[in-house]
């Protein structure tokens, strides 16, 4: 089902990985038109086009290869209801909270509000009654994280079966991607015929 008036959204961090991912799931969504995109500083000002080394298995959309970045601005997401974060952590810890204050609703993939009491953090298959603590958050706004990704493959193949026959322990051992690390990655000579045993903070994040 398509919406006639689609919802106009906002990209934060629009021009790495995780933001041309964004890109490339919202380019043709029934719900959602991207209206704003910003970057950082060094990309301010450049078109899409221009600023993003696009690596999606999907044509660039033309219509976003056009748009200026802006700046990481509540004021240059006027109008959208809806941002979008895939701002680093560094970045979100310092910006995404100003959107929320300003009454925006983000959906961010960064880590930093994720242990926040009253920030749903959101599977939509398994939790999507969390959804019910914006109400008590303390913005205008609000702001919805999603977990780690082995997180997130963990709860979906465990859900039903703590609801079926209930679950009192696990053991996990989850295989990191190293698209992980981000664009750069891991150095290719590092990680050529190699397998790094333990990355540290992983196992905290999957037992919170």
């Amino acid at each position: 089902m398509s919406f006639p008036n689609k919802i106009p959204v906002a990209v934060l961090g629009a021009t790495g990985t995780v933001g041309q991912r964004f890109i490339a799931l919202l380019a043709e969504h029934p719900w959602f038109r991207v209206q704003a995109v910003t970057a950082s500083e060094r990309s301010q000002g450049k078109t899409y086009r221009e600023a993003a080394a696009w690596i999606q298995s999907t044509e660039m959309p033309a219509e976003i290869a056009a748009m200026e970045l802006l700046p990481t601005d509540p004021d240059e997401a006027e109008g959208c209801p809806l941002v979008f974060s895939a701002l680093d952590a560094q970045a979100a810890d310092r910006l995404e909270a100003p959107f929320a204050e300003a009454g925006f609703l983000v959906v961010t993939n960064a880590k930093s509000h994720r242990m926040d009491e009253d920030v749903p953090l959101m599977v939509g298959e398994v939790n999507a009654d969390h959804l019910d603590l914006l109400e008590a958050q303390r913005w205008r706004g609000g702001i919805v994280a999603n977990p780690n990704c082995s997180t997130i493959g963990l709860v979906l193949a465990v859900k039903p079966l703590a609801d079926a026959f209930g679950v009192r322990r696990l053991n996990v051992v989850s295989m990191q991607a190293i698209s992980g690390a981000g664009l750069p990655g891991v150095s290719s000579y590092q990680i050529l015929d190699n397998l790094i045993p333990f990355i540290s903070g992983e196992e905290d994040k999957l037992e919170k």
